[in-house]
């Protein structure tokens, strides 16, 4: 199985995406009809974990075979390269698991042709070697995109910003919580208040209409 047993302990969640809504950078797991024996018809099943480095060109999605890469290379990736949140598909909507944001993926600001010559093509090693091309028509009918567990070093740097800027949210909040809370305390404390003085107030009434018939009752009746 190679590396992908290291990657599989990473996964946090997977979101089910049609081909057409990859993009380049994502993490996904597909299923891909290959030849079982070169020069042969015959096609075998065989489950892949890829970088997407181009979904679609003249056929073919272009990517890294994870089986090749593992996981601290891919973490150096990532420093390299950088990080962003996915851009569209049904983890915009969604938060990753325990980190509150979208899902990352590898940064690919450039055209895919000049990424491959500016960037790939430069790595060395079994991570140049993770370079695959896959028929479209032979991968499954959706695939899952990943939400991958960087390391917590790799993952804060590329997102220092936005982790800080959740950070100033969630204090901002806890502010306007508190303010509430004390709002809600105060009114409380005020109706006890109120309460008590309109059950002594009620009590002293009472009191009085008590001592105003008894003395009703004293009083002797004129013959």
């Amino acid at each position: 199985m190679g590396k992908l047993n290291q990657h599989r302990t990473r996964i946090r969640k997977s979101y089910k995406y049609s081909k057409g809504a990859l993009e380049k950078g994502m993490i996904c797991e597909m299923s891909y009809h290959r030849r079982a024996v070169k020069g042969e018809s015959k096609l075998e099943l065989k489950k892949y974990i890829v970088i997407v480095l181009n979904p679609s060109f003249n056929g073919f999605m272009h990517a890294m075979s994870l089986d090749e890469v593992s996981s601290s290379q891919l973490n150096n990736l990532a420093t390299t390269w950088g990080l962003k949140s996915i851009g569209k598909g049904q983890a915009v909507s969604l938060h990753g698991v325990l980190t509150g944001l979208r899902i990352p993926k590898l940064v690919m600001n450039e055209s895919s042709g000049r990424f491959y010559s500016s960037q790939f093509s430069k790595l060395k090693g079994s991570v140049l070697d993770s370079y695959r091309t896959f028929n479209i028509k032979n991968v499954g009918g959706q695939l899952s995109v990943i939400d991958y567990e960087w390391d917590k070093q790799v993952f804060d740097q590329q997102f220092s910003e936005l982790i800080a800027e959740k950070a100033q949210q969630a204090k901002i909040k806890s502010k306007e919580l508190a303010v509430v809370k004390q709002s809600i305390k105060t009114a409380e404390g005020k109706r006890k208040i109120d309460a008590n003085f309109n059950k002594n107030l009620d009590k002293k009434q009472a009191a009085k209409t008590k001592k105003a018939t008894a003395a009703t009752k004293e009083k002797p009746t004129n013959l």
